[in-house]
């Protein structure tokens, strides 16, 4: 569990990295469904309660919502109109879309062991 736990932290860093390039503080929930016994599991009822399509939330929340995406109990498309988008497919895999280059971002997320590579998302 704990290294699950360290990769999924990587994960969750890795959007933060790139929206404080982006200089973005907040996204927009584009899609968004959830599984009632999972979020209950993870003790995210509450949260989860409060959050809708179409709805802007911040930074520390799409931090918490990356988290239960991760974790099943959720699926979300999160987006900043064509400038940022966070998309999340089978498998753990994770689709950080940017208006342009976010080269640091990139070498910082790389650093920390996950694998990236520049690909269109197929959630598009």
């Amino acid at each position: 569990m704990d290294e699950y736990l360290k990769v999924e932290k990587k994960y969750i860093n890795a959007v933060v990295t790139f929206m404080n390039e982006m200089n973005i503080n907040k996204l927009y929930i584009k899609g968004l469904e959830q599984w009632s016994e999972d979020i209950e599991a993870q003790n995210a009822t509450e949260f989860i309660s409060k959050l809708w399509i179409g709805q802007w939330i911040s930074i520390q929340e799409v931090k918490e919502l990356v988290k239960l995406t991760l974790r099943n109990a959720v699926w979300c498309k999160l987006e900043l109109g064509n400038q940022f988008f966070v998309h999340f497919g089978y498998d753990y895999y994770m689709y950080i879309g940017t208006s342009h280059e976010c080269s640091n971002a990139f070498k910082k997320v790389v650093l920390t062991g996950l694998h990236v590579e520049m690909v269109d998302s197929p959630y598009l």
